[in-house]
């Protein structure tokens, strides 16, 4: 019996082994974004407020210097999307598979918004400045993924927070059930336990099964 529990308990270690990995991904994954999110929100949203645009460095100024101002976000950008690049190869492989889920609609989504900012970002390059107010949603698809990680960090933070708890409750239960046969009492795993078997439970002792 000693052996079978040991087993349990290995695989309820790497269990949790696998799930803080997954977890400790997940952080980095956040904090990778948000460090580039931050920036990125900062500049594409403060020179639209006129009595801030004092907070934005001049080289940064969407007016005098458009193309700067486009690819410093479209720099600030890439970071995040590789963060999380895994919504982009999970959403479209689930299209390709015809059935889209929740990574497809991200990964559409986001990857909309950065197609539509690279051309309006060649579109200034080729000498369009007024394009830099019409088009540039970098920040869009910036912010959604860092938001959508969060999400995923705080879940899976709660799920593994859920399934310890659950565990705990399990490793509650009796692991061998004393069982009436041939009038003699035989404490059995509760793995051996039949359907129709007479259990004995003294006053005090857990029932080990019901049924």
């Amino acid at each position: 019996y000693k052996t079978l529990d040991i087993e349990k308990e290995i695989i309820v270690d790497r269990d949790k082994q696998k799930k803080e990995s997954e977890i400790r991904t997940l952080r980095r994954k956040f904090t990778i974004s948000a460090v580039f999110a931050v920036p990125l929100l900062y500049i594409a949203m403060v020179p639209m407020i006129p009595q801030f645009s004092f907070a934005v460095p001049a080289f940064l100024d969407p007016m005098k210097h458009p193309l700067v101002y486009a690819l410093t976000q479209l720099l600030l950008v890439i970071p995040i999307i590789i963060a999380g690049r895994r919504f982009y190869t999970a959403g479209f492989r689930a299209i390709l598979q015809r059935s889209p889920n929740m990574d497809s609609l991200i990964a559409i989504g986001t990857s909309a918004a950065v197609i539509y900012s690279l051309f309006t970002t060649l579109r200034i390059a080729k000498g369009e400045v007024n394009a830099v107010h019409e088009g540039l949603y970098f920040e869009s698809a910036g912010v959604i993924i860092t938001l959508i990680l969060l999400g995923k960090t705080l879940e899976a933070v709660s799920k593994g927070k859920t399934s310890e708890a659950i565990k705990k409750l399990m490793g509650l239960a009796p692991k061998t059930a004393v069982v009436i046969r041939d009038g003699r009492e035989t404490e059995l795993p509760i793995e051996e336990v039949e359907a129709g078997d007479v259990i004995s439970v003294k006053p005090g002792e857990k029932i080990p099964v019901d049924g």
